[in-house]
């Protein structure tokens, strides 16, 4: 049930955390005009196009600011309606601390949704396309197609083959490719392409020179054309592409690219970690709203709104901070990925609940 007062405690949380999310939003996108600005110049970017970058940006930075946007929001609207009083008389007609949350948690909840499907459709598409028309930009050439590389060369493992890519052209050109094949730890042959392009589900290598090792003899030979058997596909090149900014992935792109490196024998608990990350970010922001109404009911509830907000972005940072201390040192000490991605939800949902129990 959605009652009258559902409606009322919902409107004044939803109209703060939406003001939050927008003020921090664009104050992001300004610092990200402002660092860009240094770009003008390179290739033919200018200054409206430093615009248009930063505008395909914004639906990303709504998404990852959304999660402290609710706990500050929800600071500043239940904190107004406990300075007007409002929260008192909610409990003197029978509500409970626990009936105020579950209203305002029955609010957001749709909002949490159109935010966690824009994080998983339009955010990572606009950030793509935005990446794509910088490398393009930024290109002294006129080729007019985005060309990536990952550090100085791409590399790939499948089962017993080692393949290196000097650079992607347009997610379906390989240029100057090397595929290093063994048996065991003896290499039993090496190739060299000039291009290879993806056609009809398969890669069609062109220029290709192999040598093959047998009895102590170097066999080399030449081949216009040679189809490689591999199970990267245009939809993992493109994952592949965006390592770097592995967080703006959807998570079917994680997975698939999880399991493509598994297959592979590669370790994925980098990704895992990404991959749990963006599961648990609907709890996340479930965890940020039980964060705010402590400062409301708990020890914090005499504090004025400075002050409460101050605090709520203490917590805020508080909870970035030991995610970003403890998320790489499960990586780095062999814990599973899923214990590094909830430590910092599970500790912070233990202090809510501990500051909402305390009376003074």
């Amino acid at each position: 049930m959605y009652g009258i007062l559902d409606r009322y405690i919902g409107k004044n949380v939803i109209f703060s955390v939406l003001l939050v999310s927008v003020c921090l939003t664009l104050f992001a996108g300004l610092i990200s005009i402002i660092d860009h600005l240094r770009y003008i110049g390179r290739g033919t970017i200018d200054f409206l196009f430093v615009i248009t970058y930063v505008a395909y940006k914004l639906p990303g930075l709504l998404v990852q600011f959304f999660p402290v946007s609710i706990l500050i929001g929800g600071v500043v609207g239940l904190g107004t309606m406990a300075r007007n009083s409002e929260i008192i008389i909610l409990q003197s007609i029978g509500l409970s601390k626990l009936q105020i949350g579950i209203s305002c948690v029955k609010s957001l909840i749709p909002v949490i949704f159109v935010i966690c499907l824009m994080g998983e459709t339009v955010a990572p598409k606009l950030d793509k396309i935005a990446e794509n028309e910088y490398y393009l930009r930024s290109s002294d050439d006129d080729i007019g197609i985005a060309v990536s590389s990952y550090a100085d060369r791409i590399w790939l493992k499948e089962g017993n083959i080692f393949i290196g890519i000097n650079s992607i052209i347009d997610n379906r050109t390989f240029i100057l490719v090397r595929k290093f094949e063994y048996d065991g730890i003896n290499l039993k042959s090496f190739s060299v392409a000039s291009t290879g392009h993806f056609i009809n589900n398969q890669w069609v290598m062109q220029n290709v020179t192999e040598n093959t090792f047998e009895n102590g003899r170097i066999i080399k030979k030449h081949y216009d054309t040679q189809i490689w058997s591999m199970s990267i596909n245009v939809d993992r090149i493109e994952v592949l592409n965006d390592i770097d900014v592995v967080t703006n992935l959807s998570l079917l792109q994680l997975q698939d690219y999880i399991n493509y490196i598994e297959e592979n024998g590669v370790d994925s608990s980098r990704y895992k970690l990404y991959f749990y990350n963006k599961i648990l970010s609907p709890i996340v922001m479930m965890v940020m709203l039980l964060l705010a109404l402590s400062t409301i009911f708990g020890p914090l509830r005499s504090m004025n709104m400075g002050a409460r907000i101050l605090a709520g972005i203490t917590l805020g940072f508080g909870y970035y901070v030991l995610n970003q201390i403890v998320a790489p040192f499960s990586i780095v000490y062999g814990v599973p990925p899923f214990i590094g991605a909830t430590f910092a939800t599970l500790v912070f949902v233990a202090l809510a609940i501990y500051l909402l129990k305390r009376k003074t």
